[in-house]
């Protein structure tokens, strides 16, 4: 019994230090245990040599990055402090879309193109081009001048402006606005983050009146007209008298709009400039041409239709018509031609504008018969002229 409490009081207040291999088994398998299963590995110690080639391995490694670090910190210090202050947050346009314009039946006339930025060379940037349908629609949809960048590529001008026709006389509803995205650049240029601040808005789109296929017929003759004819232009407009929406409009000569609207091509600009014909002038609208003349042509169909002249015959244009006053028989009201256009048939009477001829036929005029004051109405009514909206 004595035996028994002292063996438990010793194991209880044992304290002493117990070697490695009392309680490790041997590092080899013994027989006793399936050596396909590792049994009896416990623990193998790692080799000297292993501890002495890491220790090696670390040391020369830590001599390595130390001397590298000495040379980045020391010897090229001054040199990347430099470029290290370039590494900058730069803001950078997102240019809007311009609105497209359409005819009547949504067939593009102005539309846009994915390209380049052409006005800077260190600022790669999707940069809408303006594209325009042609002939016979640069003076009805004008050009544009681009956004614009110094050598730095720092924009001066930042926005699409409208410089004729309808992009600028539409110019704030067609070109939208500019979107802005902060670009983060280290020293060498590179780009490593982009964030989007502001999204561009896309312009809104004009749908016009026109129609596209009878504007292409337009042009097409009055250019063959004009140069079979030798003639310096020619221009024409068709109108919808009931609504008074226009169907075509178109002026020849035309300029090229993607030519202005790039200006690169100073050869093709010059032409432009030194040409004689005017081209920059949209003679639908900017020529200068007598009011009255417009109804000559409702005239000349009356006078056709009700047989009052033979389209042939010719009229003695001396620069004034002197007609009997029926107020006072002694005196003559004296109507003036704008100026002498001598004998003139109907074709001619109309190419000259003779006021004198048209005088004649509508009114008559001694031995030729005139349409009267009704039949004018009745043509003038057909064309639209005096009707109230």
């Amino acid at each position: 019994m004595i035996r028994k409490i002292f063996k438990k009081r010793k194991i209880k207040n044992a304290n002493f230090f117990v070697e490695p291999d009392e309680i490790f088994l041997d590092s080899k398998n013994l027989e006793n245990f399936d050596r396909q299963q590792f049994e009896g590995r416990i623990e193998k110690p790692i080799p000297k040599k292993t501890i002495i080639f890491l220790g090696i391995f670390f040391l020369f490694s830590a001599v390595l990055f130390g001397l590298r670090l000495g040379y980045l910190e020391i010897n090229k210090g001054e040199a990347y402090l430099k470029r290290s202050e370039n590494n900058t947050l730069e803001k950078q346009i997102i240019f809007a879309d311009r609105g497209i314009i359409y005819d009547r039946n949504k067939v593009e006339l102005a539309w846009n193109k994915k390209t380049v930025d052409l006005s800077s060379t260190e600022t790669k940037t999707n940069f809408p081009i303006r594209t325009y349908l042609s002939d016979g629609f640069s003076h009805l949809l004008g050009y544009v001048s681009y956004p614009n960048a110094d050598n730095k590529g720092v924009y001066w001008q930042t926005e699409f402006i409208g410089k004729d026709g309808l992009e600028k006389q539409y110019n704030d509803k067609l070109k939208g606005e500019n979107g802005l995205k902060i670009i983060e650049v280290d020293a060498r240029g590179e780009i490593h983050s982009e964030n989007t601040v502001n999204i561009p808005k896309r312009g809104n789109d004009l749908i016009t009146t026109v129609d596209s296929r009878i504007e292409t017929q337009l042009f097409s003759f009055i250019k063959t007209l004009s140069e079979n004819n030798l003639f310096q232009g020619g221009a024409g407009i068709l109108m919808d008298v009931r609504n008074g929406e226009v169907t075509a409009s178109t002026s020849y000569p035309e300029y090229n709009s993607e030519i202005l609207s790039l200006g690169k091509d100073s050869v093709a600009i010059n032409s432009y400039l030194n040409d004689k014909r005017k081209v920059f002038m949209d003679k639908t609208i900017s020529g200068l041409y007598t009011p009255g003349s417009i109804v000559k042509p409702f005239l000349a169909i009356g006078a056709l239709a009700e047989n009052v002249i033979d389209p042939y015959k010719k009229i003695l244009s001396t620069g004034s018509i002197s007609i009997p006053n029926p107020y006072f028989p002694n005196q003559k009201s004296i109507f003036m031609d704008w100026r002498a256009n001598g004998w003139v048939d109907m074709r001619q009477a109309l190419a000259v504008s003779s006021d004198v001829y048209f005088y004649e036929i509508g009114g008559g005029f001694e031995g030729q018969k005139g349409l009267g004051i009704v039949n004018i109405e009745k043509y003038a009514r057909l064309f639209g002229i005096g009707q109230k909206s």
